[in-house]
């Protein structure tokens, strides 16, 4: 910079910046270090020792903040003090301190600085503006300038690539995490449960799987003093600011509790990259399509099971409403069809003097809009459905004990398949049109039939024996999809055998439990339960066992559709 010739007094004032991306990256230990608040300060405050006439007038520091725009709070503060006449006198460690983008950063030193008479140094770049030529004001700068911004951008890449393959491995990146979870203290991308907010997400499930609406369940939170989850990470010590937040104390909020019930991190799973900053210079955000989100399943310990979360995220699609003087919804709500016209039942009450008559009807119906009343009471409903959960549940339970004895005879696939009575029926199928095919070549060789009758039978019977092979295929796949996933480890069976001995219904089971009830004429109902396809296909299988302990396959069709 030279020898500092000047008879001006001047007041400076100290810059010092450190950013996120400053941190990011770093290739050693050092480079932290030199960018340093402290390292700065102590670098610029010893450079004006050696300086004549400066006085230190204020340090101004903005640390977290970007060098890629102008919009820090304490560089503004600092501004401030320049076009009131405080300061005349700026004094930053390098020019990248000042910013990293090179237009605006050239824009301050070379037309703002000087039009209000103020000195500007860099000390690590040895750049005076009083000493300063020509040439290094037009060349030097632009130059520092650019070379910062590029900078910037090659660190937005590297940075952007090292998210994206922390996010591929299942690493939890963002600055914070989901109510109910924390930091692990040992490594900061991984996530471990929070013992006292857990606690509270899953009671919030267990309240809506009971019937509760999303707005009573944030009042009874905010009744028995539970802090939000904002207020709750302040609490903590975190500097958190969302920005869903309106009032100065956070509340509970039925969009809180929706947010809560709809975010799979509950299970286990982790969605990242749902947004993405349009230029690194700019901090405008848009939201990607979900289709182009990180998604890693298994990544940390599940709060809520996969069952309850499915349960509530029905729950959230139904058209349900509560009366105004419950609670809770009606324990069928949003179960109830119609078995003629699809439509959903509605429920209606007959009161007389101390006497109630609680019913359902279709609700095209109900409208004047067709169809036919089917009516039933609803304690005609609750009888049948506890009575056909009773007895699912008991089949559940046997079907349960027949897979322990599955697995302690180390059942496989090969067995399963080998004596499944429907793909056993098939083989005998298939033998049988291969028999067939082989009578036609005597019997054309006999000449019981031509030679155009032999090709249109051959060919009925070459297309009969394709389907019954695809059929066989589809059969062994659906069973191998059963052992892939885990014969003996189902948490659907779980769902019903925990439910054992009940003696009466709530909302809670009858939602784990049942998919729909559909209504008929004459109080003819059919229930689904959940898992139906699974419960349908572990029967098939089980059976198989049980009733075909010496059942096989014929010799000359084993190698048919296996592998297919």
């Amino acid at each position: 910079m030279g020898e500092y010739i000047s008879y001006i007094s001047y007041l400076a004032a100290v810059y010092l910046r450190l950013s996120k991306e400053d941190e990011d990256l770093r290739e050693s230990k050092d480079k932290k270090e030199s960018n340093s608040i402290a390292n700065q300060k102590a670098l610029i405050l010893k450079a004006i020792e050696s300086m004549p006439n400066v006085t230190l007038y204020d340090i101004y520091i903005d640390d977290g903040f970007t060098g890629l725009n102008f919009e820090r709070p304490s560089f503004q503060r600092m501004c401030q003090d320049i076009y009131d006449g405080k300061v005349n006198m700026v004094i930053v460690k390098d020019l990248s301190r000042l910013g990293r983008d090179y237009i605006d950063s050239g824009r301050y030193v070379k037309k703002i600085f000087p039009s209000y008479h103020v000195r500007f140094v860099s000390v690590l770049d040895h750049f005076d503006s009083l000493t300063a030529t020509q040439s290094d004001v037009n060349l030097l700068i632009p130059v520092k300038n650019f070379v910062n911004d590029n900078y910037s951008r090659d660190i937005s890449g590297k940075v952007r690539s090292h998210q994206e393959v922390m996010r591929e491995s299942g690493l939890y990146i963002g600055a914070h995490v989901a109510y109910g979870y924390k930091k692990l203290e040992t490594d900061r991308n991984k996530i471990i449960p929070d013992e006292y907010a857990a606690d509270i997400v899953r009671k919030i499930f267990d309240w809506k799987l009971k019937g509760m609406s999303s707005a009573a369940i944030a009042e009874k939170l905010n009744e028995l003093g539970v802090a939000a989850p904002s207020e709750y990470k302040r609490q903590l010590g975190g500097n958190y600011k969302c920005g869903f937040q309106k009032n100065a104390k956070a509340k509970w909020s039925a969009v809180s509790i929706n947010r809560i019930l709809k975010n799979k991190i509950y299970i286990g799973v982790l969605e990242q990259g749902k947004r993405e900053k349009v230029n690194y210079k700019l901090n405008k955000v848009i939201e990607k399509p979900e289709t182009e989100w990180a998604v890693k399943e298994n990544t940390h310990e599940a709060i809520i099971s996969k069952a309850d979360f499915e349960n509530v995220a029905k729950l959230l699609n139904l058209d349900t409403r509560k009366s105004p003087d419950e609670e809770t919804l009606f324990m069928l709500s949003g179960l109830m069809f119609c078995g003629e016209c699809g439509r959903s039942m509605v429920r209606r009450c007959n009161r007389y003097k101390a006497k109630q008559n609680i019913y359902y009807i279709c609700a095209t119906y109900n409208k004047g809009k067709g169809c036919s009343r089917h009516s039933i009471n609803q304690s005609v409903v609750e009888d049948i459905l506890l009575d056909a959960i009773k007895r699912h549940i008991e089949h559940v339970a046997k079907l349960d004990e027949l897979l322990t004895l599955m697995k302690e005879n180390e059942a496989c696939y090969d067995d399963v398949v080998a004596n499944d009575r429907e793909i056993l029926a098939k083989y005998q199928e298939l033998e049988q049109c291969k028999k067939v095919e082989m009578a036609l070549h005597r019997d054309l060789a006999a000449g019981i039939i031509s030679i155009d009758e032999y090709e249109q039978f051959k060919e009925n019977f070459a297309r009969k024996s394709a389907e019954i092979e695809e059929t066989i295929r589809k059969l062994q796949a659906e069973i191998e999809t059963v052992f892939k996933e885990g014969l003996f480890a189902n948490e659907w069976i779980d769902t019903f055998t925990k439910k054992g001995n009940i003696t009466s219904l709530d909302r809670s089971i009858v939602l784990s439990l049942v998919e729909k009830i559909t209504v008929y004429e004459e109080n003819r109902i059919e229930i689904t339960f959940k898992y139906q396809d699974e419960y349908e296909t572990l029967c098939k299988i089980t059976s198989s066992i049980a009733c075909n302990p010496t059942g096989h396959i014929p010799a000359s069709m084993k190698g048919v559709g296996i592998n297919g």
